[in-house]
């Protein structure tokens, strides 16, 4: 061996390694993260955990929920009340998912940061400051943020007691929730990972089997993206429906319906920004543009429909689990009908049937529907005509019934026709407007049937 001095060792490898960033290697952390908790079968839990992070933020940022909460009041005179009761509940949910998924992290994956913190504690005399070592904990990735939303609800709890929560209250919460959540580096990754593969994974065959026949690779990722959020949304309508079953309180809800809208605002906007530039066949994207733009009306339904319903007192739709239940139904009926139609245009054969459990087609629907119009329909004449001397509260009673049972699987604009003319008659409070108004809505009834039966 020449007789030099070895200044650097790596003279001796041939395989030069690339340096990585920061960045590089915190994902290479928290996709480790992911693994462990798919090895334990938690990609569920996971999933509600985002889910509750993410309704939160919407609960917090939704000018809508505000407007219809607090109508015309000025900022000064509301009560948050409503706002920190569903705070409150969530951050109970929060914390049970935070202690399911918390465990131990690796040795060898604890970050630069908490290294340094552990050995500064080591050094700190625990006479000086007894509580310091209850601030932090290192070897859990949720152990401080679990401690802290603990308390935080604790504080929330109190402020129940009195009779009104100011804006700055609240505000001030929030403020206190948003400063201990960017500390956490595990949260905001999750936060903002917009696909985790093992949570978002397509399991039903034959969309998997569509994405996979598509040659064109930029066609391919566009349209498995777009079948991603699309079946997401059918995630999100399960959770909300079991919610519903479990909870005492049902405006716990809200917050999931507003993350519900985000998730539906993601999909139109994945829509026109990039799947609609990578389709090339003017046919399909001419049929895909017409069912996109009829399911952002049929989602209106939830958000201009039934959600100002949810808080308007004086509404007549008392059950207001049968409401949130209708705009599950709406959410299904829509996103079912969006995945069937794009799907036959890449697998003609295909059906509604072959990608959902008890699928009920909207042709099915439309069937049953133009029956219970035609029974509504003949009792209408026959009050005119006085047969069987049919009173007016019978016709409402009917109308209530169908509006209940039926009213959400007529396409947006009938829907919104239909309860414009059940209001009218309503707001009429049978006076000698009450038959004038019948008439129109029996007029109305009269076409949408012929139109229902040109659809058959």
């Amino acid at each position: 061996m020449p007789d030099k001095e070895i200044k650097d060792i790596t003279d001796f490898f041939s395989e030069k390694h690339p340096e990585t960033s920061p960045e590089e290697k915190w994902n290479s952390i928290f996709q480790s993260w992911i693994n462990k908790i798919e090895e334990r079968k938690m990609m569920l839990n996971l999933f509600e955990l985002k889910l509750w992070f993410e309704a939160l933020e919407a609960f917090f940022s939704s000018s809508h929920l505000e407007r219809l909460i607090f109508k015309l009041e000025l900022p000064n005179l509301r009560n948050y009340e409503f706002y920190l009761d569903i705070f409150t509940q969530i951050i109970g949910k929060l914390t049970i998912q935070l202690k399911t998924l918390d465990f131990k992290k690796d040795e060898y994956l604890l970050n630069f940061e908490e290294f340094i913190i552990e050995k500064i504690l080591e050094h700190v005399s625990t006479k000086s400051f007894p509580y310091m070592r209850d601030f932090h904990s290192p070897e859990s990735w949720f152990y401080s943020l679990r401690i802290f939303l603990q308390n935080l609800k604790n504080i929330s709890i109190e402020l129940q007691k009195n009779d009104t929560i100011s804006q700055k209250t609240f505000s001030s919460l929030k403020k206190l929730y948003h400063k201990e959540l960017t500390s956490n580096p595990i949260i905001i990754s999750l936060l903002n990972m917009k696909f985790i593969p093992r949570m978002d994974k397509i399991f039903q065959k034959d969309i998997s089997d569509i994405i996979l026949s598509i040659e064109d690779k930029k066609t391919k990722k566009q349209l498995g993206v777009f079948f991603i959020l699309s079946f997401r949304i059918i995630k999100i309508n399960n959770f909300i429906e079991l919610n519903l079953n479990k909870s005492r309180d049902i405006n716990i809800i809200i917050p999931l319906i507003l993350a519900l809208g985000e998730n539906i605002k993601n999909i139109f906007n994945f829509y026109k920004k990039s799947l609609k530039n990578s389709i090339q066949d003017k046919d399909k994207l001419k049929v895909i543009d017409e069912v996109v733009n009829e399911s952002k009306l049929e989602f209106k339904k939830i958000f201009e429909g039934e959600l100002p319903y949810f808080f308007d007192k004086n509404n007549n739709k008392v059950n207001k689990r049968n409401l949130i239940k209708n705009i599950i139904i709406i959410s299904d009926i829509t996103i079912q009908d969006l995945i069937e139609t794009i799907a036959k245009l890449f697998k003609p054969e295909i059906s509604g049937t072959n990608i959902f459990e008890n699928y009920i087609s909207r042709k099915e629907k439309t069937l049953d529907l133009k029956k219970k119009l035609t029974k509504l329909h003949t009792k209408i004449n026959d009050y005119f005509s006085k047969k069987n001397n049919i009173t007016p509260s019978e016709i409402f009673f009917d109308l209530n019934l169908f509006i209940e049972n039926d009213l959400n699987f007529l396409l947006y604009k009938d829907w919104n026709e239909f309860l414009n003319h059940f209001n009218s008659l309503n707001n009429s409070n049978f006076s000698y407007e009450f038959d004038m108004k019948l008439k129109s809505f029996h007029s109305f009834i009269t076409k949408l049937l012929k139109e229902l039966i040109k659809k058959r």
